[in-house]
């Protein structure tokens, strides 16, 4: 690092950011009539320019929800007026830094070959931001009045300059935050005195990174390998935002619907606001409600926007389906796909992040499995009754003989009509095998089919079916 000299340059950084509305104690008055002073009142009112009352020029009237044409931005303790932050503040994950650096020649002599080097340097990384360093050779302003310089602010046309007294360089620089933690700016000033001496100082400013949404995931995987993915997304940054934007990139394993869109007849009363057509996160349109019309709209089950207030938490549910039914991929894959969000806070600056592979505890895959292909809704009391059954391979390199067993111990009042041991067969790898088994109702009511095993002969193993299905049970002619 350079010596502690008095350097000829000084170097000022500041981070560049969005103003903020000022606030402001309105006076507020009813206009009515004979109140003292209401002339006075509602001249001031009319020049107000924070009136909402009134549209901008080209926005389309028709759009816009209709309200109190005397309701004005005073009313909520906005100013006409702009400030400047007084602080650094916080920054984001997702939100692009741009800061300003100025070098100033505070003495009394030209400085030759002025240049700059600004990285910033993360935990695991370090980013050039602007490098003028790399030309040994510039042209020089003697002639130019004292005033301010602007050389390129590209990395990519870097360039040194000369500088008067009082002069002085500008430099902006900006940089997409991806990652949390302290972040630090080191900035490097290159010159050379009058007497030809090359001299430099580096200054270092640090900052920390926070995260700005919080992401939580529930999952519930079903029998057959469809997935229900809850995600809650929740602001636990200290300012409102607007979600300009929430989609879901699925695993490519998976195809998925988009939960979070009701469709709406054309017929029905629809906000104004509200869009015509899915958006662009939407990868199916799944239907909420029952509706006979060939031209819904859809919209969001949070409304036409969506804004988030610190603290506030959205929940999003998508329900995933294998791309191949039955894929032994699919259902162990613990990458479920990940997050794209874009948002918006004051003025309009934006942000963006991306979350990393939502993931899953992987259920456990039994080495095959039973289901029931058909079953009928009502059965009648000591009638026997067919069920079709499917049993399939789960084994990767494996062939399974499979045979079925009833345990009358086990068994409930549906017992299991003829021989208690039936042979499937073999079931070759990835495959299934359909078969049927005949029970016997005793008695009315609800009832599980209980007392089944399956046996695999070439491993040895087996496995209780504690409730293969639930069967109603009547009395009388009851049609099947």
């Amino acid at each position: 690092m350079a010596d502690s000299t008095q350097h000829l340059l000084s170097l000022k950084v500041m981070r560049l950011s969005r103003p903020t509305f000022v606030l402001a104690n309105p006076l507020p008055y009813e206009p009515t009539s004979g109140q003292l002073g209401e002339e006075a009142l509602a001249a001031i009112a009319a020049d107000e320019v924070t009136e909402l009352g009134t549209p901008l020029p080209d926005i389309p009237t028709k759009n816009l929800p209709k309200g109190d044409p005397s309701l004005r931005l005073g009313e909520f303790g906005l100013s006409n007026f702009l400030a400047l932050p007084s602080s650094f503040g916080n920054i984001y994950l997702g939100e692009t830094f741009s800061s300003y650096l100025c070098i100033n020649n505070e003495s009394g002599a030209a400085v030759q070959e002025v240049g700059i080097k600004c990285e910033l340097q993360t935990a695991s990384q370090r980013f050039t931001l602007a490098d003028t360093l790399a030309t040994l050779s510039s042209p020089t302003f003697s002639n130019l009045p004292a005033g301010t310089l602007t050389p390129p602010r590209s990395p990519s046309a870097p360039a040194r300059v000369s500088l008067l007294p009082t002069q002085s360089a500008e430099f902006m620089v900006h940089h997409e935050i991806k990652e949390l933690g302290i972040h630090i700016l080191v900035c490097s000033v290159h010159y050379t005195t009058p007497e030809k001496e090359r001299k430099f100082f580096r200054k270092f400013y640090k900052f920390q990174v926070l995260n700005p949404l919080a992401v939580k995931t529930k999952v519930n995987t079903l029998q057959d390998g469809r997935v229900f993915l809850e995600t809650q997304v929740q602001n636990v940054a200290g300012t409102p935002m607007y979600l300009e934007r929430m989609r879901y990139e699925v695993n490519q394993l998976f195809e998925y619907d988009d939960l979070n869109t009701i469709i709406i007849p054309n017929d029905a009363s629809v906000n104004p606001l509200a869009p015509n057509s899915i958006s662009p996160n939407v990868a199916s349109e799944p239907s909420l409600l029952d509706s006979t019309s060939t031209t819904p709209n859809s919209t969001s089950v949070f409304g036409p926007t969506s804004y988030l207030n610190p603290q506030d938490t959205h929940q999003y549910l998508y329900l995933l389906r294998p791309k191949t039914p039955n894929d032994p991929l699919a259902r162990t894959t613990p990458t479920l796909g990940k997050l794209d969000m874009i948002w918006r806070t004051q003025l309009g600056q934006s942000g963006r992040l991306q979350t990393s592979q939502l993931s899953r505890k992987v259920p456990p895959l039994d080495p095959f499995e039973i289901t029931v292909l058909s079953i009928p809704s009502i059965v009648k009391a000591e009638q026997p009754f067919t069920v079709t059954c499917r049993i399939r391979n789960n084994q990767p390199n494996d062939r399974l003989r499979i045979t079925v067993q009833g345990v009358k111990s086990k068994m409930s009042s549906v017992l299991l009509k003829g021989v208690s041991e039936r042979s499937v067969g073999v079931v070759e790898v990835g495959g299934s095998v359909d078969f049927e088994l005949e029970f016997f109702p005793l008695l009315v009511g609800m009832h599980k089919i209980t007392g089944l095993k399956v046996l695999e002969a070439i491993s040895g193993t087996s496995r209780d079916v504690d409730s293969l299905a639930d069967v109603y049970v009547a009395v009388g002619n009851v049609d099947r």
